[in-house]
């Protein structure tokens, strides 16, 4: 199947964070996502709009303190926009989706390495772009992504990502079919309340959802908790305690990760935190699933940290985020020690098939390793629904989820898009008063009705509701 790129435009939509989510050394009050519309023609002669949106979250690319917010984001539209180009070019006459996504992911290399920012930014404007032509290539043949992959129709060739796979087809790796339902694996961030008597009178939103870690535990039947942590020993196992302390008492079976994002400056005082927790909260440390990116992405990966990284793997399970910056990082993270990397939308869904690919082949062979779903912040309706159309085609059961906790449920959305979403997904949203939010029960979301053409967006978007780039003036 040849794709040929009509046309790609850009459109921003600014929204309020109902609390501060802090992770590492940022603290983040406001989000805009980066709306990606691309219209495209098959070479049958049918044509669709596929759809695609990230948030505009440099801090997290690039944590250089030199750059201001302003460069990070006009780095990731620049970026978005090289990799545009790239599709529009290479599609020309036709070429498979595949193909496409080769030119775009280079484009982007070469643009960042021109620009001077670092492979993990430079490769998200083509992790958008290929989410845009994947959306679109399944409306226009009338099929959900799940079909899409298992009958390889974008033409994955997976040994060009991972020359160890050459001759494995993507659908052996698959499960039988898509999750129908997913668990939510809570964020805390770094200055989240954990129990409610500690919220003061004055900070308290009243805005109808849970604040603290406890009432969400209480109003959502939660078991899997994302808890993020800052690079201290002693101040994180403070609050690992107390967060510990909470869970104990709500007697559920609860899963833990760790997330350092880059925080930790050295390994010794990463087994210091895991031995103290391991000797003092023995049930919480046994229930630690795996620790991810604690150290800076400028040693995550460096050789002569073989031992050291090989330490701490025998306490935890270690995994890569972050550090993902290129296609072969997993391969080489595993090398010394780690056993995991993120699935990220804003990283690329096509690199995260081809790594659960070769995670599957190395626990064939005897050495286990996994891909787990993170989040970047995802929210209704076009990041959302693809990143949850995604990790369910991975049968990965349990998914990072902080954009509903952090955004007020579809406050952000038009009247037309709130009823899309409520007649559409019933299962997925619960309709509440002037608004909408996720329907998390025992806490799980249900998500098969996003299995409909494309990456389950279904051209739910209100172009009326955003800004054109053009027209925006980003800071």
């Amino acid at each position: 199947m040849l794709v040929a790129i009509k046309d790609i435009e850009f459109y921003v939509r600014e929204m309020r964070m109902r609390m501060p989510f802090k992770f590492g050394n940022v603290v983040a009050d406001s989000l805009t996502a980066l709306h990606v519309a691309m219209d495209l023609e098959l070479s049958n002669g049918r044509r669709a709009r596929g759809w695609t949106a990230d948030m505009l979250s440099p801090r997290w690319f690039d944590k250089n303190p030199s750059k201001s917010m302003a460069d990070g984001i006009r780095d990731l539209v620049d970026g978005a926009q090289a990799a545009a180009t790239a599709y529009r070019k290479s599609s020309r006459g036709g070429a498979t989706p595949f193909a496409i996504w080769e030119a775009g992911y280079e484009a982007g290399r070469t643009w960042g390495r021109a620009r001077g920012v670092n492979d993990l930014l430079a490769s998200n404007g083509a992790a958008l772009m290929e989410r845009a032509l994947i959306d679109g290539l399944g409306v226009a043949l009338e099929q959900p992504y799940f079909a899409l992959l298992q009958d390889n129709v974008l033409g994955l060739a997976l040994e060009r990502i991972h020359p160890e796979l050459e001759g494995l087809e993507l659908a052996a790796v698959l499960p039988a079919a898509p999750m129908r339902s997913l668990c939510i694996r809570h964020t805390v961030g770094l200055v989240d309340p954990i129990r409610t008597a500690a919220i003061a009178p004055e900070e308290r939103l009243n805005d109808g959802l849970p604040q603290s870690l406890e009432e969400c535990i209480q109003g959502q039947g939660l078991r899997y908790f994302k808890i993020k942590i800052g690079g201290d020993p002693e101040a994180d196992f403070e609050r690992l305690a107390e967060i510990a302390s909470l869970l104990d008492e709500s007697g559920t079976e609860y899963h833990i990760t760790l997330d350092g994002n880059e925080q930790y400056g050295n390994a010794a005082d990463l087994l210091a935190l895991l031995e103290r927790i391991e000797k003092e909260l023995g049930v919480f440390y046994h229930r630690i699933l795996y620790v991810e990116q604690p150290m800076d992405r400028a040693l995550s990966l460096d050789p002569a940290l073989k031992s050291d990284l090989g330490v701490l793997a025998a306490k935890r399970p270690l995994l890569i985020d972050e550090s993902d910056e290129s296609l072969d990082c997993f391969r080489r993270a595993l090398d010394l020690g780690y056993s995991g990397v993120s699935s990220k939308s804003c990283k690329g869904v096509v690199k995260a098939l081809a790594n659960s690919a070769l995670a599957w082949q190395r626990t064939a062979a005897g050495h286990p390793c996994f891909v787990s779903a993170e989040d970047l912040t995802v929210v209704p309706v076009v990041s959302l629904h693809q990143d949850l159309v995604h990790v369910a085609a991975l049968g990965i059961d349990h998914v990072e989820r902080n954009g509903h906790h952090y955004v007020r449920g579809l406050d952000h959305l038009s009247a037309a898009e709130q009823a899309w979403c409520f007649e559409r997904h019933g299962d997925l949203y619960r309709a509440e008063g002037q608004s909408g939010f996720l329907d998390i029960r025992e806490g799980r979301i249900a998500v098969g009705s996003l299995q409909r053409p494309g990456l389950g967006v279904d051209g739910a978007v209100d172009i009326e509701a955003m800004q054109p780039l053009a027209e925006t003036q980003l800071s």
